[in-house]
């Protein structure tokens, strides 16, 4: 049975949820709280592929997950105590959505990550400038749009002449699949943020072992 957390996030009632979540951060866990959250918004993705949600709703959703990880965030600090890797991710040049993206960076600290986020519209030498900087494990890639695969393919080839087998590369979004990750030149991708933190803590395990 859905938690009341889930439900509410479902539905979109943001007031409803933003005070169930204040009473509730007083009893349990923040992880257990973004589970809960991560179910509603697991529903919210059936709702919209029925046709029953828009992208307005979308909008309206990662809104009001922003908010509710503004203030499950302190939480989450004090509850991550070690740093499992470092991560660096945006989305690709030429795409402005970062709802996927956005989720995901959360879902990454929550987990213990620490995250640089390059923010929507990056280009290929951002992407190479902040690996550069940065020596992170893993470097993320976030497009929406079907038009985003040539952006994240020159951002890889780029970071590929200089880093190549030194990192990994997860590219995510709508429109990636098998074909679009094995075009672009990644290592792994997925169009799903729960299933993409799982992957994440796998593939990094693996390469650490």
């Amino acid at each position: 049975m859905s938690s009341e957390i889930a439900i509410l996030m479902s539905e979109l009632q943001e007031e409803k949820l933003l005070e169930s979540i204040k009473n509730q951060m007083r009893k349990r866990p923040p992880l257990e709280i973004i589970e809960d959250l991560r179910e509603g918004l697991a529903k919210i993705g059936d709702l919209f592929e029925r046709g029953d949600y828009f992208l307005s709703d979308l909008i309206f959703a990662a809104d009001i997950f922003k908010q509710v990880l503004e203030l499950l965030e302190p939480y989450l600090t004090k509850e991550v105590r070690e740093t499992k890797g470092k991560v660096i991710i945006g989305t690709v040049t030429g795409d402005f959505h970062d709802i996927g993206k956005n989720i995901i960076v959360s879902l990454l600290k929550s987990n213990g990550y620490f995250v640089e986020d390059l923010g929507k519209d990056v280009t290929p030498e951002k992407f190479l400038e902040a690996v550069q900087r940065m020596q992170p494990d893993i470097l993320g890639m976030s497009g929406l749009l079907t038009t985003s695969l040539d952006p994240m393919k020159k951002t890889i080839e780029l970071i590929k002449s200089e880093y190549a087998g030194k990192l990994i590369i997860v590219v995510g979004g709508a429109p990636v699949n098998d074909k679009w990750v094995e075009e672009v030149g990644a290592d792994f991708g997925t169009n799903n943020a729960a299933v993409g933190i799982k992957l994440i803590n796998k593939v990094l395990l693996e390469a650490k072992l």
